[in-house]
């Protein structure tokens, strides 16, 4: 049976987690002793994808503690608007669009697809119409 992507990251995840991980080749073999085969080339996208990186010697998570909470960004937000179907347009103070967006993604709300960010404004990308009316109602509370 073949493993998803999501369940090998979550796999990578609780190893780097829970033991010392030095290398993708250790990472590698570690997956392989639990059953779950993957490429040294797809360990490197799920470790970057994850935010790990490697520290004194061994991989760890930095990426939670470097993302300021999203009601922390309240202040910084100036309006949110319906784009259609599957998107939410996010106007903020000049400079702040990217840390906003970086926060809401942080939150991994369903359906967020993704965001891109300028100066003052980014937009948030949906799987469908009911996520989008979800997360405009959900940043709309944070005005």
């Amino acid at each position: 049976m073949a493993i998803t992507t999501a369940s090998r990251r979550a796999a990578v995840r609780a190893l780097i987690l829970d033991e010392e991980v030095p290398s993708q080749q250790e990472l590698q073999c570690l997956l392989a002793e639990r059953g779950v085969s993957a490429t040294q080339s797809a360990l490197s996208r799920d470790l970057r994808v994850l935010g790990a990186v490697k520290r004194e010697g061994s991989y760890t998570f930095l990426g939670e503690e470097l993302v300021t909470p999203l009601e922390k960004l309240a202040v910084l937000l100036r309006g949110v608007a319906l784009a259609g179907d599957h998107m939410v347009v996010v106007t903020c103070e000049p400079g702040a669009a990217s840390a906003v967006a970086r926060a809401l993604e942080a939150e991994e709300p369903a359906g967020l697809v993704g965001t891109v960010a300028g100066d003052d404004t980014f937009f948030a990308a949906t799987d469908g119409r009911g996520t989008s009316r979800a997360l405009e109602r959900r940043l709309a509370e944070l005005l």
